[in-house]
């Protein structure tokens, strides 16, 4: 054939593709359109989260009494806690508080 017209079949081609594209990418941002939103107003709205929720861990040093009910509750030894007892006021006084999460990583590599 003529190089001419197995160009203008090419753009053609080409032209289609693009034109399938854009509606590919079209149909899927309407398809999000009919989606509730996922966002919540923060300080008009609480979010409702699962029983089991795992989220960041909280600590507040200057709370902590170094009572080691968080070791002996946690099922795999995660937290250490390193106290030193004061005579003078006849308590414990915390010295250091840490979570051993590598642990918690060769518990995820075994299973």
């Amino acid at each position: 054939m003529f190089p001419m017209v197995t160009g203008f079949m090419n753009y053609g081609q080409q032209t289609v593709r693009a034109a399938r594209y854009i509606g590919q990418g079209f149909m899927i941002t309407l398809s999000h359109a009919n989606r509730l939103p996922v966002t919540i107003q923060y300080p008009y709205e609480k979010l409702i989260t699962s029983e089991r929720f795992r989220g960041r861990i909280h600590f507040e040093f200057d709370k902590c009494i170094a009572c080691e009910v968080c070791v002996r509750v946690c099922p795999i030894d995660l937290p250490v806690v390193d106290w030193k007892f004061e005579p003078d006021i006849r308590k414990k006084r915390l010295l250091n508080y840490s979570i051993d999460f590598w642990n918690l990583y060769l518990l995820w590599q075994l299973r």
